[in-house]
């Protein structure tokens, strides 16, 4: 229940952010031509890079849900993601993540030093942009696979090390700042299969929630 409640919070906070600067950016919609007016439309220079290549790096929190979300403990995660956006609208990447999770079936400080659950994966997947402002949400889908590595007497409780599959699937916010500064955060819920690590049946309540913020540029 606490996963979801942050994870809630997490996703209300977005979609507050986006309501307030939905004006903020005034120009042409997707593909649209638009007239070159500077009382109607900002210059590109003012608006910032809003096609191209981006490189984002970052931190932040995850966890896992359903009959996994008493069993392990919220945790740090990290991530580095390279896309491409041919669009406005549209944005394809490859990302890096990476999350450390304490088991606590046995006690707050897990069973090993440090983490018990070190989580290794990859990802490719599109982003929509919903609108097009300076300060933009999007949708986020696709494909991933990761490792999860289990330390020191975690296989006991029933964890071990395994390799598996995921479906990403998120909400974000993305804001250009100036001409190559750019700040991501998103909020996604990855549902897994072909998983073994942890002893849980794969369904889509057993997932594992993830909430970045990353910094970057696009160029």
């Amino acid at each position: 229940m606490k996963s979801v409640i942050r994870l809630g919070l997490c996703v209300a906070a977005l979609w507050g952010g986006a309501a307030l600067a939905g004006d903020e950016w005034k120009q042409p919609g997707y593909g649209g031509s638009g007239v070159d007016d500077d009382s109607s439309y900002m210059k590109a220079e003012e608006r910032g890079s809003d096609k191209g290549l981006y490189v984002l790096l970052g931190g932040g929190t995850e966890g896992y849900t359903g009959d996994l979300a008493s069993d392990v403990n919220a945790g740090f995660a990290y991530g580095a993601t390279v896309g491409f956006k041919p669009t406005r609208g549209l944005g394809l990447e490859l990302a890096y993540s990476g999350g450390l999770s304490d088991i606590d079936t046995f006690g707050p400080g897990g069973a090993s030093d440090g983490a018990d659950i070190i989580r290794n994966g990859g990802q490719a997947a599109i982003t929509v942009g919903l609108v097009p402002t300076k300060l933009q949400p999007y949708l986020m889908g696709g494909i991933g696979i990761e490792n999860h590595n289990v330390r020191g007497l975690a296989p006991v409780a029933g964890f071990s090390d395994d390799t598996s599959g995921y479906v990403p699937a998120g909400v974000g916010l993305r804001y250009n700042i100036g001409s190559l500064i750019t700040a991501d955060a998103r909020v996604s819920y990855n549902i897994p299969f072909a998983q073994d690590f942890a002893p849980v049946d794969n369904d889509l309540g057993n997932g594992r929630y993830q909430a970045l913020l990353q910094l970057g540029g696009t160029y």
